[in-house]
């Protein structure tokens, strides 16, 4: 038997992905639909997001890759993934 709230789990979880999305579509010069595609889990948008912030923040290009060094495991595939769709 299912649990009773799988099915609202699941609805709730697309929706903040969809709207995550959107989220990301107006900073970044992706779509909506392309962010889905490239970043389908919830973990690689937030790393997006951080990696997003970085970028846009106010500090120096020796800052920023000090940065993506430190968190490499986690923003480096979404770095890849998003060069890779930009190329």
């Amino acid at each position: 038997m299912a649990n009773r709230f799988e099915k609202a789990a699941k609805e709730a979880t697309q929706l903040t992905n969809k709207q995550l999305a959107n989220e990301l579509a107006m900073v970044s010069k992706l779509s909506r639909t392309s962010i889905i595609e490239l970043l389908p889990k919830k973990a690689d948008k937030k790393a997006f997001v951080a990696l997003m912030e970085q970028v846009e923040a106010d500090t120096t290009m020796d800052e920023k890759l000090t940065f993506l060094q430190d968190n490499i495991e986690s923003v480096g595939s979404v770095a890849l993934r998003v060069l890779k769709a930009l190329v």
